[in-house]
Order: C-alpha cells, then structure tokens, then sequence
C-alpha cells in the first residue's frame, strides 16, 4: 500500500515554473530581484542569494508522513515545506536537487515533526501575497470535537533598500517568519487573534463572558515563546468544546 500511494504521488507531482506559481495566487520569492526593485535608479538589484531568511519551515527534507485520506493510507518519505509559496516538495532519491512539488489538493495531509498539515478554503488567509484562497494549516484539536484550531505559518518579505549614499550600508531584502490562528465554526473560518481581550471576537457573544473568566483563572496570557502562545489557544478552545 505504501508503494501505491507514493506511486500515486510521484503520478501527481508537478514540476512547477515560477509561472505555475504564479497562477496558484502567489508569486515565487525567487523573481523578486526581477519584480520588487525595478524602480531602483541604474540596474542594481539585489541578489536573490542576499535575501535573509528562509522560505521554508525546515531548510533540509525531513522524514514525514503523506496521507491519502481518499484511500485512507499513508507513506513515509522525505518532505520539505515551502511556506512562502505555501507547496510541499518530495525528495524520491537522497540527495536529489530537484523541484518536485506536490498537487495542492485536500486529499493528501502532511506529517512533519509531528504537526499535520491539511488544506483548507478561506479568504481569512488571503494576507501579505497569498491570495488563492486557500491554504495549508496545522490542525491542533480535533475537527469533530464542535470548533476546531488551526495554525497559519505565512512568510513575509520585506523589501529592503539600497544605501543612498557611499557611506551607508545596504539593507537586504529579508523574508520573515509569521504565524496566525484560525478557529472553524459551523463550517466558516474566523482569524483568533492570540490576545487575552481580542481572541473573545472569534467567538459567539454568550460565551465570551466564560471564555473570559477562563483565561482570567488559567492566567493565559497569549504571550512568550510561539509554543507558549499555541498551548494557551488550545487551552481555550478546548475549554469552549467543553461547553
């Protein structure tokens, strides 16, 4: 069954050119030497190799899970997930350098460092240049336990600037780290903000008031370390199932 499906996967894998990225509703953080600094007096351009920061969750390809939730079966191979162009990307042989990127499409989850990844629609995740409508996210609680949490991780670049003088210093082009929660509701998904006052707006009014005296008595404070954030969230939203 595992050679089944990753015959399947290799059946579905697209080997995407920046414009294939383009028509998913992104641009590929690769061209923004040719897209973001045409503006620049001369031909200078920033390198795309000094652009600070990662596009990816984990630079290397680790070892991780693909699901098949059609055939309901999975694989273990090495994943690799491109958060900027928000794709997943498959290494068939060790050591193989070459783009394979897999069908954006919800039949297939991802394991990796033991999160999984699903595919949902929304436009709550149409922010900074992702626009498709559509997304990966990392499930957190269980989708049939009432309202479920779900987390975002999203790129962003930030432009840079070129020195406007010889003796001052350039300002690369950087890709920064970003991360949003999101709560599905009757079937409709709503951006929770991770704060102690504003996190209550993702939820029904007559329940806001518990929710309330909850984080009140817990002490969640939405702040610290990402995984500090993400367990007061889970805190939460675990509490308002158990309603």
């Amino acid at each position: 069954m595992k050679n089944y499906l990753i015959g399947l996967l290799v059946f579905t894998i697209s080997f995407t050119s920046y414009a294939q990225a383009e028509l998913m509703g992104f641009r590929d953080y690769r061209d923004i030497a040719d897209s973001f600094y045409m503006n620049f007096k001369g031909n200078d351009k920033f390198d795309i190799n000094d652009v600070k920061g990662s596009p990816f969750l984990i630079e290397e390809f680790v070892t991780g899970y693909i699901v098949d939730t059609k055939a309901e079966n999975k694989a273990q191979t090495n994943l690799r997930y491109d958060i900027y162009n928000d794709v997943f990307e498959i290494q068939l042989n060790p050591g193989d350098e070459s783009l394979k990127t897999l069908e954006r499409t919800p039949r297939f989850q991802y394991t990796i460092n033991g999160e999984k990844f699903v595919l949902i629609q929304t436009d709550a995740l149409n922010v900074e240049h992702y626009t498709s409508g559509n997304g990966y996210v990392v499930e957190l609680t269980q989708p049939d336990a009432g309202v479920t949490l779900y987390k975002r991780y999203y790129k962003s670049l930030n432009q840079g600037k070129k020195a406007s003088t010889s003796y001052g210093a350039d300002i690369p082009p950087s890709i920064s780290d970003e991360m949003m929660f999101l709560i599905k509701m009757d079937n409709k998904f709503v951006v929770a903000e991770s704060h102690r006052k504003r996190v209550l707006d993702a939820f029904p009014s007559n329940k806001q008031s518990q929710l309330k005296d909850f984080i009140k008595d817990k002490g969640l404070r939405f702040k610290g370390s990402d995984k500090e954030v993400q367990n007061d969230m889970i805190q939460l939203v675990r509490y308002y199932n158990s309603l």
